[in-house]
């Protein structure tokens, strides 16, 4: 839930006004794939599945909890939806932050009604949290070539992204996209099951990767650098144009665990907290919101903005502790139309989790963003 829906919001509000009278054939999907690795998103998970399949091993949420619950995903969530006239909009998100202090965040962005519309490319490269390089496309539909079936996706004909199952059981996917002059060629290995959540009928939230080991090559500014790190991915579908205010996103890991997390903010007074725990080679947790201390400190102005700059988490819930604090080393706003705004973070991450017997220390780095639409 990132600058992608940002943006996707945006190229919506403009073809439903008329302002993108672009017309051009529909996404392409009747397209055959060659790659032997590429698993059928129809197909049932390989016997040898070792725990990635884990079921969401969460207890019944409180009454009031509003529907923000994570659950369980399924192999073909990877794959591409499709868009209409109710559910314009459909995104693919990838970030990883390497060894180096690099980092990377690429997205694609459809929005769509019976060809209509426009698909947004963008691949961003940090060092250090500082932006150093930005590209952004902005194409026709039928630029996109996806497959219903397998988690293929290209982009005016090259394979962008694509998918498989390997022996283990371990989701993995392939990125690979050149754009002006820069280029990432990146492997996505997931370490812990993937989720989904219905975001207040809005969107359906496809968190595929919750964590992934991200390795590749990666070349920018004429520097090529072999990287190695930890990433995340999400595939959202059945988008509609949203209602709310805006809001939060951000993930913590540690050495076998991370969290995910947002703050959708409905209306000034109605904020709905959601909160995700997974375990490397294992299943997710569901946090109730009330089981989580939430804050937000240390504002500052950007752009003549008043935004956080520290977001701080304590987590009691069964045999899960946590006392996390994230303060952001660099923010970007890096889009503004009017009152649509998005920040990009690069936060310091610090603290602990504890879950049953295990505690682990975190301090490190992550990206994480706040998105508002009014």
């Amino acid at each position: 839930m990132s600058k992608h829906m940002m943006v996707a919001t945006v190229l919506v509000f403009l073809l439903l006004c008329s302002a993108v009278p672009s017309y051009a054939p529909s996404v392409h999907t009747n397209f055959k794939c060659t790659e032997n690795e590429c698993n059928s998103c129809a197909s049932a998970l390989p016997d040898d599945y070792n725990g990635l399949n884990a079921e969401n091993i969460t207890s019944a949420l409180p009454d009031d909890y509003n529907g923000l619950d994570a659950e369980n995903i399924t192999f073909g969530d990877a794959c591409y939806k499709g868009t209409d006239f109710l559910h314009p909009l459909e995104w693919w998100y990838f970030d990883a932050v390497f060894d180096n202090n690099y980092s990377i965040e690429f997205h694609i962005d459809l929005a769509s009604i019976k060809g209509a519309g426009m698909v947004a490319v963008m691949l961003n490269v940090y060092d250090d949290g500082k932006l150093i390089f930005h590209s952004q496309e902005y194409l026709l539909p039928s630029e996109l070539n996806a497959s219903k079936e397998k988690p293929l996706v290209f982009i005016s004909g090259s394979k962008v992204i694509a998918g498989f199952i390997d022996n283990k059981g371990n989701w993995v996917f392939n990125l690979s996209t050149k754009m002006d002059g820069a280029s990432i060629n990146l492997k996505f290995a997931s370490t812990t099951q993937g989720w989904k959540s219905k975001i207040l009928n809005m969107w359906w939230w496809g968190v595929i990767q919750p964590k992934a080991y991200v390795s590749g090559v990666i070349r920018v500014l004429n520097k090529t650098m072999h990287v190695n790190g930890t990433g995340y991915q999400e595939h959202a579908w059945n988008g509609i144009l949203p209602y709310v205010k805006g809001w939060y996103w951000g993930k913590f890991a540690s050495n076998s665990m991370n969290i995910i997390w947002t703050n959708i903010i409905e209306y000034p007074w109605k904020q709905y907290l959601m909160v995700v725990l997974n375990k490397d080679n294992g299943g997710y947790v569901n946090i109730p919101p009330e089981k989580v201390q939430f804050s937000m400190s240390n504002y500052t102005y950007n752009d003549g903005w008043k935004i956080p700059a520290s977001f701080h988490f304590g987590i009691e819930y069964r045999t899960i502790r946590a006392d996390i604090t994230a303060d952001a080393t660099n923010i970007i706003h890096q889009f503004s139309i009017g009152l649509f705004n998005y920040w990009r973070y690069h936060v310091h991450v610090r603290g602990e989790i504890s879950y049953g017997s295990e505690t682990e220390h975190i301090d490190n780095y992550q990206i994480m963003d706040f998105t508002r639409l009014w």
